[in-house]
């Protein structure tokens, strides 16, 4: 077989991968394109990035400074209940009101230098983080890392940066939490109050709203059928 018969060879079997109605053509498609994301398309934007994790779905609440419904059915925002949700959307200044006295009271940080931070609104669950691995951590940033030493935390986590000390010592908060993690408050026994640069992953530059949901109910579903 020659070159020529090869190329029309090719030709026609990327046509029927692409045109064909059949079962099988379907499969082959859909693995065509798993190779593509996973080994050429995930590789290539994480040499870009700088990072092993150039996009992030977001899969909590944890970063949202809305009125949310916690494991326990409540409304919830920042450790303060809510009888009903007054608004479907609340501002900054709403926001500062309901949570802003731990930010004052544990870091001395005012409203003012909070307005400043990127992404001073958070981002919800089901969003899309685009990741920059190449940055020196500073206040305010919104940074992925991998939860320290006797956590059992599936997956790395997504807070934003309260305070760097002389060391290098990074600590951070969730911006819907009441307060941060330090290992004994929560169930994966995970602290945020002493995170090292090695446990960065790269920090949050961009979110795409909602575009997130396709890997959670993927997620969920796979769940279901594993029960």
């Amino acid at each position: 077989m020659d070159s020529k018969e090869i190329l029309t060879n090719i030709k026609k079997s990327w046509k029927w991968v692409w045109n064909s109605d059949s079962i099988l053509s379907w499969i082959v498609a859909l693995a065509i394109i798993f190779i593509v994301v996973k080994f050429i398309f995930f590789p290539t934007l994480s040499l870009i990035m700088g990072t092993s994790l150039p996009l992030a779905g977001v899969e909590s609440s944890s970063m949202d400074h809305q009125i949310v419904k916690d494991d326990a059915s409540r409304l919830n925002l920042c450790g303060k209940i809510y009888s009903k949700e007054t608004k479907e959307h609340i501002n900054f200044d709403e926001y500062w009101e309901a949570c802003g006295n731990w930010y004052e009271n544990n870091k001395d940080m005012t409203k003012e230098t909070f307005s400043n931070f990127w992404m001073k609104n958070g981002f919800r669950k089901g969003d899309i983080i685009i990741v920059w691995g190449r940055f020196t951590p500073k206040l305010g940033d919104i940074i992925i890392f991998q939860p320290g030493t006797g956590s059992s935390a599936p997956r790395p986590i997504i807070h934003r940066i309260v305070d760097i000390n002389e060391q290098g010592i990074i600590e951070t908060k969730g911006d819907h939490n009441e307060r941060q993690l330090t290992g004994s408050n929560n169930i994966y026994r995970t602290d945020e109050t002493n995170i090292h640069p090695d446990q960065i992953i790269g920090k949050a530059i961009i979110k795409i709203p909602y575009l997130g949901w396709v890997k959670i109910w993927f997620t969920d579903l796979i769940n279901i059928f594993r029960r």
